[in-house]
């Protein structure tokens, strides 16, 4: 940088001011690209919003609503809930069984005598009169086994916490007030099982029958056993499913299951439905019919010294408004969601073959941009008449677009935007990580498009500047010439 010597001529010029207005006009192409790589970056993020609001509701309703777990909701009543419940999915046939509990699943356990202990318990060695040394016991869950190292010198406790640690699904516990230990296991079912047959160590043996007073003979869980419609079924849980239902046994005794289908929960599916919908309608449709407010542009910091905040504020939403507006990408995924809605289902027998036909139509009003409304008395009607009318509309799963369900085209329709928006702006906000997305492209070559004009600009500043200095050094100069002529003529004088 040249040295700056204006102001030494008495010239009174504003050189730095003088640079400024000169630089301000230049800079305006600057300004003007800046603008720019501002608005496309604003509308990267307004992408991303639209591209995460569309992928939240395919990966959500539209995927759930292909499934009949959503859309054939079942109920199931017990004639005796205290001996068992049930719970049915989509598959289970709407039917009555009769089930007898004959056993209830058990898991294995053994307690102890009142072990007599002293009423100091820091260490075995002095509640259980034990001798110092340590030993080994080897216990079995009856799938797999551990070898547990007892020190004598560690209290009850520290015993428990080791056969609790151990990895085998048991669970050990001493009761100090009754003074019992008691070991058993997590599971149930004939193959678990509590088993110290392996344990040789002769003081490990003595340990558990002398000092815990425990029975150390193998003792086994059971299976439930039940018979449903007459077949017998065992089960190592008291939780098991057959055709589609889960029962859940809860004591010995005989009951009734009842499975049907639930249309109040149908209906109430299908609302959930409409009201999704709607609301992901509503957000694309206010982006393609935002005001757009061609004259606000992106302010700059100059531009924002000159305003108030709340008038940054109004500017700045002004500015963002409408970046989306007329969207190609959106305006096509709204005409195929309204399709994907509209058509009938092919395929499907009878009169409801569409969502139209059972309830499910949009209003009459073209602003609404497609909304979605129904007619409860009507999907009532189609559910009476087939229980599975709103899985079959929504979830079938055709060849071809005609034959599939609507949520089915949905999920197809949804991706397709999905790819786009990526294809156009990537799938995050910022172009951080987005090296493909046609506008990160735009946005960084802006970027080096700035860097290099910047670098101009400031290049044309240091030159005036240095012109700036030049004249003053020649006004210096002149300065210092006219006085010594005036000197010399006065001395003539």
């Amino acid at each position: 940088m040249a040295i700056r010597t204006y102001g030494l001529s008495g010239s009174g010029m504003d050189v730095d001011q003088m640079v400024r207005d000169i630089m301000s006009a230049r800079r305006e192409q600057y300004d003007k690209l800046w603008q720019k790589k501002t608005q496309l970056e604003w509308k990267k993020t307004d992408y991303n919003t639209m591209y995460n609001t569309i992928q939240n509701f395919r990966n959500t309703t539209a995927f759930n609503y292909r499934l009949s777990s959503t859309t054939i909701p079942k109920t199931v009543t017990s004639s005796a809930e205290s001996i068992v419940t049930a719970t049915a999915n989509a598959d289970a046939a709407n039917v009555s069984r009769s089930i007898n509990v004959i056993n209830l699943a058990e898991g294995a356990k053994i307690t102890s005598g009142q072990i007599g202990s002293g009423a100091i318990k820091d260490s075995l060695v002095s509640q259980l009169n034990l001798a110092e040394g340590k030993f080994n016991l080897v216990i079995s869950d009856g799938v797999g086994k551990e070898t547990i190292e007892v020190d004598p010198t560690k209290s009850i406790y520290d015993f428990v916490s080791d056969l609790n640690k151990s990895g085998l699904k048991i669970r050990a516990s001493y009761d100090a007030a009754l003074d019992r230990f008691q070991i058993s296991t997590t599971g149930t079912g004939k193959d678990v099982a509590i088993d110290f047959g392996e344990t040789t160590d002769p003081a490990g043996i003595d340990f558990l029958t002398d000092k815990l007073k425990l029975d150390i003979a193998r003792v086994e869980g059971k299976d439930a056993k039940v018979e449903l419609d007459g077949a017998e079924i065992t089960h190592s849980g008291n939780t098991f499913t057959a055709f589609g239902v889960t029962y859940t046994l809860k004591a010995k005794g005989e009951a009734n299951i009842h499975v049907s289908a639930d249309n109040g929960k149908a209906v109430s599916a299908v609302k959930d439905f409409i009201e999704q919908y709607n609301s992901l309608l509503e957000t694309i449709n206010k982006e393609l019919n935002e005001a757009k407010y061609k004259s606000y542009m992106p302010l700059t910091n100059e531009m924002k010294g000159a305003l108030g905040d709340s008038q940054i504020t109004q500017w700045e939403d002004m500015a963002r408004s409408g970046l989306l507006r007329n969207d190609s990408t959106l305006q096509s995924l709204i005409y195929r969601l309204r399709n994907d809605i509209a058509s009938p289902i092919s395929g499907i027998a009878g009169k409801y073959n569409s969502l139209s036909s059972i309830g499910v139509t949009t209003g009459k009003d073209y602003l609404e941009g497609g909304k979605l409304y129904l007619d409860e008395t009507k999907l009532k009607e189609a559910l009476e008449a087939d229980p599975d009318i709103v899985n079959k509309l929504f979830g079938s799963s055709g060849e071809d677009r005609s034959t599939q369900g609507v949520a089915v085209r949905l999920y197809d329709s949804l991706k397709s935007a999905m790819d786009n928006i990526k294809e156009t702006a990537g799938v995050t906000s910022t172009i951080k990580g987005d090296t493909e997305s046609t506008l990160a492209k735009q946005i960084r070559d802006y970027e080096d498009s700035l860097d290099r004009m910047n670098d101009r600009l400031a290049q044309m500043e240091e030159r005036y500047y240095k012109q700036f200095n030049a004249m003053e050094l020649a006004l210096s100069k002149l300065s210092q010439q006219s006085n010594w002529l005036a000197n010399m003529f006065s001395s003539g004088n």
